[in-house]
């Protein structure tokens, strides 16, 4: 993408093809002679955070200290479990379904219905512990086979295997502790970036 700036601003942005209908270019690359006579310049990106961690919207296309960026929007995603509400802001609930609702004219019979129990919208936090535990259950099931026959046949468990599962234990144990007391978005991406899982025996 490009943006053809003209007077010290952006007149518009675009392909080749787009902003130059009826010229052609060998291979479809323009040569940097024509860029400068026609005030072309390629289009770098503004910064795009993790979308792990946050929500990216793009923005506009504007000069940067002279040169065309492609803007974006950073937004921080939330870290801790929220109840759930509606526009209007009230408290939204986990729905079952009543068979037996009816509303006299016997023509809806059933509909769905509140419970006591609070609709919670999700946080990172809630997210990354459960990424762990599948991590951690993951390296573990290899050699939960041997913890089984151990409690069946009083198998002795190798002392490799013993020590791997406890580190994985461990690094589970520090992980989840650490997202935990995580401040912010950036800090719980630092935790998650530094994960120590011992290596597979």
């Amino acid at each position: 993408m490009f943006a053809k700036i003209k007077d010290g601003a952006i007149e518009a942005t675009g392909t080749l093809k787009q902003l130059f209908p009826n010229t052609s270019f060998p291979g479809g690359i323009a040569d940097s002679d024509f860029k400068t006579a026609n005030g072309l310049q390629d289009i770098v990106n503004a910064e795009q955070k993790d979308r792990k961690y946050y929500y990216v919207t793009q923005g506009d296309v504007t000069l940067v200290g002279g040169v065309a960026t492609q803007g974006f929007t950073n937004t921080k995603k939330a870290i801790e479990d929220v109840d759930a509400k509606d526009s209007d802001g009230n408290q939204l609930y986990v729905q079952v379904w009543d068979a037996d609702f009816d509303n006299g004219e016997g023509e809806e019979p059933g509909k769905m219905v509140d419970t006591s129990e609070k609709l919670i919208t999700r946080g990172l936090k809630h997210t990354m512990k459960a990424q762990i535990k599948s991590q951690a259950n993951s390296a573990l099931a290899g050699t939960d086979w041997m913890v089984i026959r151990k409690a069946e046949r009083e198998t002795a468990i190798p002392s490799a295997t013993v020590t791997y599962r406890a580190a994985v234990i461990t690094e589970c144990a520090r992980l989840e502790t650490a997202i935990a007391g995580a401040a912010d978005v950036d800090a719980l991406a630092v935790v998650m970036g530094a994960q120590n899982w011992p290596e597979t025996v």
